[in-house]
C-alpha cells in the first residue's frame, strides 16, 4: 500500500510538470555569453556563422602576439648584425690642443684623419698633422705647412685569419638564420596549439548539438509516455523512467554547454585584432566540424630530416663554437702588430705635377712600427681552445641525441595517428549499428515487445557512440598536427 501512494505523489509531481518538463532555470543560454565585438573586417568573415579552420589559422597566424614575437626574433637578430657591422665602420678622428701663457705660445697641435678596417685585418689610415709652438716636442715637429701620412696596419700573428671584430660578425651573421629559424621553432608550436584548441572547440560544438538532440528526443518521448498513460497504454512508471532520461540528458546538455562555453573561450585566446587587441568569438559564430575538412592535401613527414628546425639550432649553437675556436686558435699565436705610414709635406698649395716630380715619399718619408708579445706558456688560450672544443663535441652528442628523440617521437605519433584512424572506421560503423538497433527497438515498441527502458538504453548508446566518434574526428585532426610539429613542419 505504501508503494502505491509513493508512485501516486510521484505522479502527481510528474504531472505538475508537464507543460514544461524541461524547467528555464536550469538551461543555460547561451546568448548571454558575453564576447568583445570583432573589428569590421572579422565581421565580414563571420557572415555565415561558420568559421573555417583556414580562416581561423590565418588570423592567427597574421594578428597573434605569439607569432609577432617570432618575427620580433628575426629583427632583434638583425639589429645584432647591424651593430657586429658597425666595428667595420670608417672611423674618423680629431684632436687639437694649444697652450698660451704669457704671450708665448707653448704650443698649437692637429691631429685628424680617418682609418678605414678591412675584412682581411688590414686597417687603411689617412692623416694631416699640424703642431707649431715654441715649446713643442721635437718628435710632434713638423714642417711649416704640416704633414701628411697615409699607411696600413696589419695583425700577422694573432689575429691575421679571425680577430674579436671579425668573428663578432660571423657569428651575429649565423644569429640571423638562427634568429629565423628561432621564427619557425615558435610559429610550429603556435600552429599545434591553435589547431588544438579549434577541433576541441570542434568537438565541443558536436557534442552541444548531440547534446540538445538528446534532450528534445527525451522531451518529446516524455510527452508521449505522458499521453499513453492517460490513454492506459503504458503503466504510470513508465512516466517515470521517461523523465529521469529528461532530466539526466538536461544534466549532460548543462555538462556540454559548459565545455563549448570553455573551448570557445581557449579558441578565442588565439584571435586577436589588427590593432593588437584580443577578440572573443561571437556565441553564434561556431567551428567546422572536424570531417570536413579533409587531411589529403596535407604533407604528413615520416622522418626526421637534418632541416628540422630543433636540429638546426643545436647547429647554429655549434657553428657559433666554431668561430670561437677559430678565434681562440689564433691567441695561441705571438702578436705581431706592424704599422707603415707614408709621409709627405701638405700638398694643397703645391701644383700637382710639381708635387708627383719633387717628392720621393714612396721611396724614403715613412715611419714605421712593429709591436712583438707572447705569453711564455700559453696557459689562457690553450685553455679556451680545449673548452670550446669540449662544447663543439657537446653540441655533436646534443644534435645525435635530439634527433634519435625526435626520431622515436615521430614513429610512435605516426602509429598512434594510423591507430586512431582505424579506430575511426570502427566506430563510423558501430554508430551505423547502433542507429539500426534502435530503430529496431522502436518499431519493437511501437508492436508491444520492447520496453522504453531498452529504448532508453539503445538510445543511450547510440549517443555516447556519436560523441565519441566526434571526439576521435577531433583528435585526428589535431594529431595531424602534432605530427606536423615533431616533423618540424607547422603551418600548412
Amino acid at each position: 500500500m505504501g508503494r502505491v501512494v509513493f508512485f501516486f505523489l510521484l505522479f502527481c509531481g510528474l504531472m505538475a510538470r508537464s507543460q514544461n518538463p524541461v524547467p528555464d532555470s536550469l538551461m543555460v543560454q547561451m546568448d548571454d555569453y558575453e564576447y568583445v565585438q570583432p573589428p569590421d573586417t572579422m565581421l565580414a568573415m563571420l557572415t555565415d556563422s561558420i568559421l573555417d579552420y583556414e580562416e581561423f589559422i590565418y588570423w592567427v597566424r597574421i594578428n597573434h602576439p605569439v607569432a609577432e614575437i617570432a618575427d620580433l626574433e628575426v629583427e632583434l637578430a638583425r639589429g645584432e648584425l647591424r651593430m657586429s657591422r658597425g666595428g667595420f665602420d670608417p672611423l674618423l678622428y680629431g684632436n687639437y690642443r694649444t697652450k698660451d701663457f704669457k704671450d708665448t705660445e707653448y704650443y698649437d697641435a692637429l691631429q685628424a684623419g680617418i682609418e678605414i678596417p678591412t675584412w682581411m685585418g688590414i686597417s687603411l689610415q689617412a692623416g694631416y698633422e699640424d703642431n707649431q709652438g715654441a715649446f713643442l716636442n721635437p718628435e710632434a715637429t713638423v714642417p711649416q705647412s704640416g704633414l701628411i701620412n697615409a699607411g696600413i696596419s696589419a695583425q700577422l700573428g694573432a689575429g691575421l685569419l679571425m680577430d674579436d671584430r671579425r668573428a663578432a660578425l660571423r657569428q651575429a651573421q649565423i644569429g640571423l638564420e638562427a634568429g629565423e629559424n628561432q621564427r619557425q621553432i615558435i610559429s610550429n608550436q603556435l600552429y599545434f596549439e591553435a589547431t588544438s584548441a579549434y577541433f576541441n572547440w570542434s568537438f565541443a560544438s558536436r557534442s552541444l548539438t548531440v547534446a540538445e538532440e538528446a534532450l528534445e528526443l527525451a522531451n518529446v518521448r516524455y510527452l508521449g509516455v505522458k499521453e499513453s498513460y492517460f490513454l492506459g497504454d503504458v503503466p504510470a512508471i513508465d512516466t517515470v523512467e521517461a523523465y529521469t532520461q529528461v532530466l539526466t540528458r538536461l544534466f549532460n546538455l548543462r555538462e556540454s554547454q559548459n565545455y563549448y562555453i570553455e573551448s570557445i573561450n581557449l579558441a578565442s585566446a588565439y584571435i586577436w585584432s589588427d590593432d593588437g587587441n584580443p577578440v572573443s568569438l561571437p556565441p553564434f559564430v561556431r567551428p567546422i566540424w572536424a570531417g570536413d575538412l579533409s587531411s589529403d592535401g596535407i604533407f604528413v613527414p615520416i622522418s626526421i630530416d637534418i632541416t628540422h628546425p630543433e636540429l638546426l639550432k643545436l647547429l647554429f649553437k655549434g657553428q657559433t663554437l666554431d668561430i670561437d675556436r677559430r678565434l681562440a686558435s689564433q691567441y695561441i699565436l705571438p702578436k705581431i702588430e706592424l704599422k707603415y705610414n707614408f709621409l709627405t709635406e701638405n700638398v694643397l698649395p703645391a701644383p700637382p705635377n710639381e708635387f708627383f716630380q719633387n717628392n720621393a715619399f714612396f721611396q724614403e718619408n715613412y715611419n714605421f712600427g712593429a709591436k712583438v708579445s707572447f705569453p711564455i706558456f700559453v696557459r689562457e688560450a690553450r685553455g679556451k681552445l680545449g673548452m670550446t672544443k669540449v662544447k663543439i663535441d657537446m653540441v655533436e652528442r646534443e644534435v645525435e641525441n635530439k634527433r634519435a628523440q625526435l626520431d622515436a617521437k615521430l614513429a610512435s605519433t605516426l602509429v598512434k595517428l594510423e591507430n586512431l584512424r582505424e579506430q575511426i572506421n570502427i566506430f563510423e560503423q558501430n554508430v551505423e549499428l547502433f542507429q539500426v538497433l534502435l530503430n529496431g527497438e522502436r518499431e519493437l515498441f511501437r508492436i508491444g515487445e520492447s520496453s522504453l527502458f531498452l529504448i532508453n538504453a539503445r538510445e543511450t548508446k547510440l549517443i555516447e557512440s556519436r560523441v565519441k566518434y566526434y571526439e576521435l574526428m577531433a583528435k585526428e585532426k589535431i594529431l595531424l598536427s602534432e605530427v606536423r610539429t615533431i616533423g618540424g613542419l607547422g603551418f600548412p
